[in-house]
């Protein structure tokens, strides 16, 4: 299953700290000492091993801005898994000149922040992504391993999150996953990932324009550390318009432009009047 040595040395290390994980950091640092090559290209490695493995990155207990890597076992289907294809060179070029070499997330550069980049999958390969170029980006190590302990909080609505990512419009995406989980909090990043739209679109319009459709949401906000914390919990919901929501939703706002254009009509035939 693991054919370089490099990866296997990755293994290695994560096997031998399973019960006390490290950060990329210093994954990074034990697995060079015992290759002795600095450029190891540690997240695609550690990607290949989630083929096969459970490795999820998780806050550190004790310093919650940093993600530590723990080595959790045999993945449920890894005898029917084959080795996930490498992503070609100039797919990943072209990703990092498309986005200009920022993150996608927080937009910092290497040149000018610092920060290591790493190509993305903006759909996980285990939720039915591809290595398609449309959904490679760049992010930057931080946001990719917030983006990794995310979903691994989410790991027991995989199939929620695989069946609404698979949907053709964003709204449909949002409501399926919320219907999914009614009841639960879902973080607005969570949902800003299943909308799958640029610049992480706009969850709070997209609950707005599903309330507009009937739908009861609500909305809480917590601190957790330095950063305070959207979620959205689905009360209640109504059955999809025939013609999809998108449609419904852009009637909806015909009929209210319409009518603020005879509101203000009125207003000034009135002020004429006077």
């Amino acid at each position: 299953m693991v054919s370089d040595a490099e990866t296997r040395a990755v293994y290695r290390v994560l096997y031998d700290t399973r019960a006390t994980p490290l950060t990329m950091g210093e994954i990074r640092e034990r697995v060079s000492s015992l290759t002795g090559k600095s450029n190891l290209q540690l997240d695609r490695r550690l990607r290949s091993l989630r083929t096969f493995f459970l490795v999820p990155a998780v806050r550190d207990k004790d310093h919650r801005q940093r993600f530590v890597y723990a080595l959790e076992g045999w993945k449920p289907d890894a005898d029917h898994r084959t080795a996930r294809k490498t992503i070609r060179a100039s797919d990943r070029a072209l990703t990092f000149h498309t986005y200009g070499n920022r993150c996608a997330a927080c937009g910092r550069t290497p040149k000018d922040d610092h920060v290591k980049l790493v190509i993305d999958h903006k759909v996980p390969l285990e939720l039915g992504g591809t290595n398609e170029p449309d959904n490679l980006q760049p992010l930057c190590e931080e946001d990719n391993h917030a983006k990794q302990a995310l979903f691994a909080d989410h790991e027991e609505n995989a199939e929620a999150l695989r069946v609404s990512l698979s949907l053709p419009d964003a709204h449909l995406r949002i409501g399926e996953l919320l219907k999914s989980m009614a009841g639960v909090e879902v973080p607005k990043e969570l949902i800003a990932l299943v909308a799958r739209e640029e610049n992480h679109g706009d969850p709070t319009k997209r609950m707005r324009e599903l309330r507009a459709l009937g739908w009861k949401i609500k909305n809480s906000r917590r601190k957790e550390g330095r950063r305070s914390l959207s979620f959205y919990r689905l009360e209640s919901w109504e059955p999809w318009p025939p013609g999809g929501p998108k449609a419904a939703i852009a009637k909806l706002e015909h009929a209210r432009k319409h009518a603020r254009r005879l509101e203000a009509q009125a207003k000034a035939a009135a002020e004429e009047g006077t």
